[in-house]
């Protein structure tokens, strides 16, 4: 194995993900290739048809959370290359899968239950349904 891509969004589900990989893959000669997708704005936002006063850079806080796990698999001796991309978290997580030639995608479980995941859905649940590479789901402890 080569290159896996790992989901992060800073979420504890994320974190497990994070840790699990460096728990069970040898970090010499893998490539994690660390993503975190951001939302892209509404149409209403695009226009400045919004209540919204303050806009909030989506972008750096997704950075600001790549930074954080990218220092935990480097001090673990994994090869980093960091992705932040505006989208539906799914998508760009095959989308970087298929351009890096990844084995593996890596994300964790949100743990939504009932109503809540059915309305909602998941980036796990799409990615079972979807992703064209294997899938490692971690569950956070």
């Amino acid at each position: 194995m080569n290159a896996i891509v790992v989901g992060t969004d800073g979420s504890p589900g994320a974190e497990a993900a994070v840790q699990k990989v460096i728990e069970v893959l040898p970090g010499d000669g893998l490539t994690v290739h660390l993503v975190c997708a951001y939302p892209s704005k509404s149409a209403l936002e695009r226009v400045g048809l919004t209540a919204r006063q303050d806009p909030t850079d989506l972008r750096g806080v997704a950075a600001d959370v790549l930074a954080r796990d990218e220092r935990r698999f480097t001090e673990a001796g994994f090869a980093v290359q960091k992705h932040v991309r505006e989208g539906d978290a799914a998508h760009v997580l095959i989308d970087v899968a298929g351009e890096q030639d990844a084995e593996l995608i890596v994300v964790g479980a949100r743990g939504h239950t009932g109503l809540r995941r059915f309305v909602l859905g998941s980036v796990a649940g799409k990615l079972a349904h979807h992703a064209p590479k294997s899938l490692l789901i971690v569950q956070e402890d």
